[in-house]
């Protein structure tokens, strides 16, 4: 168990059993419709901690932003009023910039063994550090990735090149670094919470999105909201991220915070197959749904990674991240 988890315990309201003893009731809230892989680990997760606990601890897990959108999520982890969550590590930059470190350049290409070899390592318990200062923890076994990102899905609008990208308005997940990266690659990014990206689409709003995943496109269901092309360059990468709230300590016993801990441990590893069996497949549901993909030249990508890199510490600098953290991560990554 990590000592982060060990010293913090959930935010959650503790009432008496009709056994005299006393149940934990947790509320855990994701923004993703029923169904979602982030839905079905949240679900998973839950059971194991009822089954490991005997009942004694419980978990609602409410879908679809029911109790909050995801950024309002995070305020509510880091304040207490929200025990449990999964979020994206885009959405959650906001809070700890030092997230987007997997969409930086440098991950440009990068594939999910890196990703992995960055995460699951010191580099990235340093990283879940820095989280639990925000007053939220990430339990064993931490993440989960959902994807590579692509630069651009659009609606009416075919992008074949990154001179294509120019002026394009497009959806961005909430993180700074997201933001500055799409700039700096010429289009006109709109940082857009995910629940209203469908109406912005239909109204004409935006041209389509940025930096997001296939996962996305098919877990929206967006091309019936207009999205008919996507421009795949595997630019830079999300993970999902278990996390709960550290507000209110000593409100469990150190057993039941080891339950919490444990049961997402037996839950990560299903959660990481299911993720990327879902993202073999989601290319061809999206080409089934009408979505013609552009694969620009291996020679424009790495063009591309090349300028984009040279950009990597202003960006850096300017969104707030720890710059020697980075470049630790990059001589790491290098190293592979």
């Amino acid at each position: 168990m990590s000592t982060s988890f060990k010293a913090t315990a959930l935010a959650v309201t503790l009432v008496a059993a009709s056994s005299g003893a006393f149940a934990a009731e947790l509320r855990l809230s994701v923004e993703t419709p029923p169904g979602h892989v982030r839905n079905l680990a949240a679900e998973r997760w839950a059971a194991a901690i009822a089954e490991k606990s005997g009942g004694s601890i419980t978990v609602e897990v409410f879908p679809a932003a029911q109790l909050y959108r995801s950024a309002d999520a995070i305020r509510a982890l880091a304040s207490g009023a929200l025990d449990m969550s999964i979020q994206a590590s885009p959405t959650l930059s906001q809070f700890e910039p030092n997230l987007s470190v997997i969409t930086l350049p440098m991950f440009f290409g990068a594939d999910r063994d890196d990703v992995r070899a960055i995460l699951d390592g010191p580099l990235g318990d340093e990283l879940w550090g820095m989280v639990a200062r925000k007053g939220i923890v990430v339990p064993d076994g931490g993440h989960f990735e959902f994807a590579p990102n692509n630069s651009a899905y659009t609606a009416g609008k075919e992008i074949d090149s990154y001179a294509d990208l120019a002026g394009v308005k497009l959806a961005t997940p909430p993180s700074p670094v997201v933001v500055a990266i799409m700039k700096e690659m010429g289009a006109a990014p709109q940082a857009t919470p995910r629940a209203e990206i469908v109406l912005q689409l239909t109204q004409g709003q935006i041209d389509g999105l940025g930096s997001v995943t296939d996962l996305t496109i098919t877990g929206g269901k967006l091309w019936e909201a207009g999205i008919d092309h996507a421009f795949a360059d595997n630019a830079g990468w999300g993970v999902y991220i278990p996390l709960v709230s550290k507000a209110t300590l000593d409100k469990l016993s150190p057993e039941e915070q080891a339950i919490i801990n444990e049961a997402w441990g037996e839950v990560v590893g299903w959660a990481r197959d299911y993720a990327a069996e879902e993202l073999a497949s989601a290319r061809a549901v999206n080409e089934e749904n009408g979505v013609t993909y552009h694969d620009p030249d291996p020679a424009d990508i790495a063009a591309m990674r090349e300028k984009m890199v040279a950009a990597q510490d202003a960006i850096v600098e300017s969104s707030g991240m720890d710059a020697d953290f980075v470049a630790r991560v990059g001589t790491a990554l290098a190293a592979r």
